[in-house]
């Protein structure tokens, strides 16, 4: 832990629905009409763009007969970020930030304990600052 704080990821949710759409051969309009909406709001969902409501979120689970969190998840925000950087882009991000490049890459990985035990608030502030972003725009503290 650092100092008095647990430092966690900041969240985003993400979606199943385009995986379960394609194994069940379903096309984005035809599942928008089972489930009342517009294909754009079935592709920004898709995206995670949109955050479905409770009820379309139990509708879109009863036509995959799937429980919603096996749909709908949270993931560190991070993951997505770190998990589409090249290795050129990675390599800029431990130049900057003086952090080798397998603790780098670990940030796809871990968990909120983890991090707080393995890097620092300087070190994820650096870390923020190579991808362009502010702190809490990837982490959070907790007191």
């Amino acid at each position: 832990m650092v100092g008095n704080f647990l430092i966690k990821f900041q969240k985003k949710l993400v979606s199943r629905i385009r995986e379960l759409r394609e194994e069940h051969n379903i096309a984005q309009l035809e599942l928008a009409k089972l489930v009342g909406v517009s294909r754009q709001y079935i592709y920004y969902l898709e995206r995670g763009d949109y955050n479905p409501s409770t009820t379309i979120s139990l509708k879109i689970a009863e036509i995959f007969k799937k429980k919603v969190e096996e749909i709908f998840y949270f993931e560190p925000v991070i993951k997505d970020l770190m998990g589409s950087k090249t290795l050129d882009e990675l390599d800029k991000i431990t130049e900057l930030t003086g952090i080798d490049i397998e603790r780098i890459t670990n940030l796809r990985k871990i968990d909120d304990k983890e991090l707080s035990e393995m890097y620092s608030q300087e070190e994820l502030t650096k870390i923020a600052d190579a991808l362009g972003l502010k702190f809490q725009d990837l982490f959070e503290n907790e007191a």
